[in-house]
């Protein structure tokens, strides 16, 4: 069972009852996130101008010219500005601060019934 956080055409971002992870579905990348790594990737994201690293990457042999590393040396996540701006409107409005004070709320409020 999973808890629909967003989702737009290409992407849906979910937490998992079971794991209590937010997962990120994104064309064919996933990405699984605690509460805290989801906030810096969701805001590095939301501030990433893709226009200006379109330019700067515009001699790269790559289709995609917004290159974001990942954290292993040996892949990079690879946009264009389009995809670029799908994952911004997926990650708009995900309010995660909120929903996690919603539900250690509501299990609290459960414990003590």
């Amino acid at each position: 069972m999973s808890n629909n956080i967003n989702q737009t055409k290409n992407g849906r971002i979910f937490r998992c009852a079971s794991c209590d992870k937010i997962h990120i579905e994104f064309n064919n990348i996933n990405f699984n996130f605690n509460d805290k790594e989801y906030i810096h990737f969701a805001n590095y994201f939301k501030g990433l101008d893709g226009e200006y690293w379109e330019l700067v990457n515009s001699n790269a042999n790559y289709r995609r010219k917004i290159i974001v590393p990942v954290g292993h040396d040996n892949i990079n996540f690879l946009l264009n500005q389009e995809e670029l701006e799908e994952l911004k409107e997926l990650l708009a409005n995900t309010n995660i601060n909120n929903t996690i004070r919603f539900v250690k709320n509501f299990k609290y409020a459960i414990c003590n019934n």
